[in-house]
């Protein structure tokens, strides 16, 4: 289907935590990965916001070698011949290699890094009617009825604060932020995660052993030093 003036609802993405460059480009200006699947069919089809999903691109390819957005994976896309072979082929690379271009189809990176790109640097993105609905309450019936009151329903999540600098450990703060402890009230200590899931996820996520306690003790009120849950023990009498 074309798409019209008002982007379509994007709600189904809201789970997903890894995109490439091209699909995180794709969502910011409305348009849905899973109906046109790359930048260049958006193009060649002229949808209506396909020159911002190409500058979307290009601006967290900027961000990427400039620092500011750190990738779970770098990649180029490059003719190879070997003789025996040729053909195109991601391999990765440092985004710090000028030599060398990255591949908005195959560099991947977070959805916590994405965020806080665009709460940082304020970037206008398509916004479907449904992203931000409004709610009329109406009050009851006075002698002077007032007009109805309208409640903004949705909110933009909280990004740690940007100050000009990055780092892996920031990343992988943000990331433990988002996966470990957005569940957590903190009138019912059995909902925080325990040390040893919180230090499980963030190793799975490529941090060292060191890294991970040091997320984990950062992000760990100090009652809950301690670990978190711990799985209840039937008392036992003494000589069973």
């Amino acid at each position: 289907m074309e798409y019209e003036d008002d982007p379509p609802n994007l709600d189904h993405w809201k789970q997903v935590m890894e995109f490439t460059v091209e699909q995180a480009a794709l969502l910011l200006a409305g348009i849905d990965p899973f109906e046109t699947e790359s930048l260049a069919e958006a193009k060649q089809r002229r949808l209506s916001r396909w020159k911002q999903a190409w500058a979307h691109s290009l601006a967290i390819v900027s961000a990427i070698r400039q620092g500011v957005i750190s990738p779970v994976v770098c990649r180029s896309y490059v003719f190879e011949d070997s003789g025996q072979w040729s053909g195109w082929e991601a391999i990765a690379m440092k985004p710090s290699d000028r030599d060398m271009e990255i591949s908005a189809s195959h560099t991947i990176i977070t959805r916590a890094a994405l965020a806080n790109w665009v709460s940082t640097e304020r970037v206008q993105f398509a916004k479907s009617k449904s992203y931000a609905p409004k709610v009329a309450v109406q009050p009851r019936p006075q002698p002077n009825p007032e007009p109805p009151i309208t409640i903004e329903t949705n909110v933009e999540p909280l990004a740690l604060p940007f100050r000009g600098h990055r780092s892996e450990g920031l990343e992988f703060v943000e990331d433990a932020i988002n996966q470990m402890w957005s569940t957590y009230d903190e009138g019912d200590p059995s909902t925080a995660p325990t040390q040893e899931d919180v230090v499980k996820y963030l190793r799975g996520r490529g941090a060292g052993v060191n890294m991970a306690d040091a997320v984990n003790l950062i992000l760990r009120p100090a009652n809950l030093r301690r670990g978190g849950r711990k799985n209840k023990q039937v008392p036992t009498s003494e000589g069973q």
